[in-house]
């Protein structure tokens, strides 16, 4: 009887233990990043004609975020932040990739930013990789030359084991929806081989927009909303949903879902043409809140409470040192120089050091640098050199420019934000010494970068670029 009883303990003591030890396991990340998805294109985040039930089914599982910030109103710089923990003005990406967007008589020139992301920053998939992690990127990559990245294993020195996107064929029929979803599960069922990260980076609902006839259909019932009305830009948010239930099926029935980590973001706001972005101004292009607040949902059973909500601010550059402290890591301040960790945040603490935020894009039509502090945002419209304040908590649409009210708050804040883009080096626009005053600035086109892979190009430079461009190269 005591052999028997003595047999029992052992067994139950190494029960435990291996218990112990799987649940001290470094959690699984699975990081789930949208294009151009806008902060209002959720059922959970107030639309009134999108139907996501999935992703409601997620946040009320996890966290929402109402103050989450992509740090551009375009993708490449966003990508940028998330990998590398810093401002894209500090790394010198400061525009989507892989071209530059010139006027024909521009009164300013643009900066000659970076085209390719440095191989030599720290990311955050290096740091992962470093402590055993598998780690994976599908989907969109937008930050230098796709061919080498996903073809001839360049995506190895970013720090992803594997690399995967979709064919045009699939772009134009889902957007890579179905080809991505089914990827990325082939991955998790292969989750018994150590902690993974998985990047899945979806182009939807990206233009030119491309949604399953039949989600498209669901909604020939549904009453158009009060400002979201596309049909076929519906069609594309349920096709994505649906994504999200797969995925968390195959978490479940693969017994990965109680120590994943499942965060679902966008890269930046909405675009104005196909949705809305209200209650917020602006859309994607835009340094006002449509154009840079996104939706952040996160689950984690166990570390991250149902159904709760975090009004503070976080933003791009947050995610490398999150990842970090999620798989037990020492942080690395030295490389995520902008970012700080959300992890207290998700653990349900209310309370953060204050921050300001930054913002520079000086490209295109609405050139601009922004700042939040506290309740305060600061915009510089650069180009024709207007500074405009508002005050987040009694205006979050930023209808009310009180600049003239606030004289003094004004000038703190634009001394700021001119010693944050002195401090990080960013690139700034510069007079153009071939400008015509007489003359319309004329149409933007795109002058291409080649990237000299085997004859893949991205687009074909067709003529030069502009004498004044050239003629004082950014160093």
């Amino acid at each position: 009887m005591r052999s028997v009883l003595n047999t029992l303990l052992f067994v139950c003591a190494m029960t435990a233990g291996v218990l112990s030890a799987s649940a001290e396991q470094p959690p699984n990340i699975l990081f789930i990043v949208t294009d151009d998805l806008g902060v209002s294109d959720l059922g959970c985040y107030g639309s009134d004609f999108y139907r996501t039930p999935h992703l409601d089914a997620l946040a009320s599982d996890g966290m929402r975020f109402t103050q989450a910030y992509a740090a551009c109103n375009v993708c490449s710089p966003t990508r940028a932040s998330l990998l590398t923990g810093r401002y894209p003005h500090r790394v010198r990406l400061t525009d989507a990739l892989p071209w530059d967007r010139l006027y024909e008589n521009p009164k300013l020139v643009p900066p000659d930013h970076l085209k390719e992301l440095p191989l030599e920053l720290p990311t955050f998939a290096k740091a992962l990789r470093e402590q055993g992690y598998r780690t994976a990127l599908y989907g969109k990559w937008h930050l230098g030359n796709e061919y080498e990245f996903f073809v001839e294993g360049k995506h190895r020195d970013y720090g992803f084991d594997e690399a995967f996107d979709v064919s045009g064929r699939d772009k134009a029929r889902d957007k890579g929806v179905d080809a991505l979803t089914e990827r990325s599960i082939q991955f998790l069922e292969k989750g018994n081989e150590g902690p993974f990260l998985l990047c899945l980076m979806h182009h939807t609902p990206h233009v030119p927009l491309a949604s399953p006839p039949e989600e498209e259909a669901l909604y020939e019932s549904v009453p158009p909303g009060r400002f979201q009305k596309n049909k076929k830009y519906a069609g594309m948010i349920s096709h994505l949903d649906q994504s999200i239930g797969m995925l968390m099926e195959a978490l479940e029935s693969t017994g990965l879902l109680e120590n994943t980590v499942v965060i679902f973001t966008s890269d930046n706001g909405g675009l104005r043409s196909v949705t809305s972005n209200r209650p917020f101004r602006g859309a994607k292009g835009d340094l006002y809140e449509g154009g840079t607040r996104v939706p952040l949902i996160v689950r984690w059973p166990g570390k991250v409470a149902q159904g709760s909500e975090c009004n503070l601010p976080v933003h791009s550059s947050d995610y490398f040192p999150t990842f970090l402290e999620v798989a037990q890591a020492e942080l690395m301040p030295e490389a995520h120089v902008d970012g700080r960790s959300m992890l207290p945040l998700w653990k349900g603490s209310d309370e953060a050091e204050e921050r300001r935020l930054f913002w520079h894009f000086p490209h295109r039509a609405k050139p601009s640098s922004s700042m939040i502090e506290g309740d305060w945002k600061l915009v510089h419209m650069i180009e024709p050199d207007r500074y405009e304040l508002y005050n987040l908590e009694r205006d979050v649409g930023e209808s009310r420019d009180v600049a003239a009210k606030y004289p003094e708050r004004l000038g703190r804040l634009q001394a700021k934000l001119e010693a944050h883009l002195d401090a990080t080096g960013a690139q700034r626009m510069r007079p153009n010494p071939q400008w015509e005053p007489g003359k319309p600035k004329g149409k933007a086109r795109n002058f291409g970068t080649f990237y000299p892979a085997e004859g893949n190009v991205f687009q074909i430079m067709k003529e030069p670029l502009p004498e004044w461009f050239q003629s004082e190269y950014e160093e």
